[in-house]
């Protein structure tokens, strides 16, 4: 009697190459178990007399050889490549696509920066006036008894207003925009 699920050493006894079958006589018995061609190792035709090691199952009441393998040959059915053997991609296939990316952020930062500015003016003339102050710069603006859009000459020189000087009639929303409709569209 066989013992299920060892490994178990035959020969293959019959082979029936067009219907992908046939049978393995286990050493020292002289009882034949089916096996089936999806038993072996991928692209491997079995071959009468072939010595071949194999598990017995039992399916369906019959017992049968499953998990073929050619004994001196490796098992491609069940060996999956290491993670060593995979092939590794150049420094290059990391780098170009790294560069691309990052050149096209670098666009990207610039283009919406730019949309940002072009749509804030109020923003920009702040930013501008605070960048002239830390180098020390005074401002070219001063307050005086001017307080609405149409005394103003520019977007800047109405945020300036808005900003330094008491009592300017120029931010209706209170959105710290001054002249939307007329300088700082």
């Amino acid at each position: 009697a066989l013992g299920l699920f060892m490994q178990i050493h035959g020969n293959v006894t019959k082979w029936n190459d067009d219907r992908g079958f046939g049978f393995i006589e286990a050493a020292g018995t002289r009882e034949e178990l089916f096996v089936h061609i999806s038993e072996f190792p991928r692209g491997e035709r079995p071959q009468v007399g072939q010595l071949v090691s194999f598990t017995v199952a039992v399916k369906d009441g019959k017992k049968r050889a499953i998990a073929v393998s050619l004994p001196g040959r490796q098992n491609a059915k069940y060996n999956y490549a290491s993670r060593n053997d995979r092939p590794k991609g150049s420094a290059l296939s990391v780098v170009i696509p790294l560069a691309v990316v990052l050149i096209l952020g670098a666009f990207a930062y610039q283009a919406v920066t730019a949309l940002y500015w072009q749509m804030n003016p109020a923003e920009l003339a702040r930013r501008d006036f605070a960048s002239a102050s830390s180098i020390g710069k005074s401002p070219a603006f001063k307050c005086d008894q001017r307080k609405h859009c149409s005394q103003m000459k520019s977007c800047a020189e109405a945020v300036y207003f808005l900003d330094h000087c008491p009592g300017v009639l120029m931010d209706g929303d209170n959105d710290r925009k001054p002249c939307e409709e007329q300088l700082c569209q």
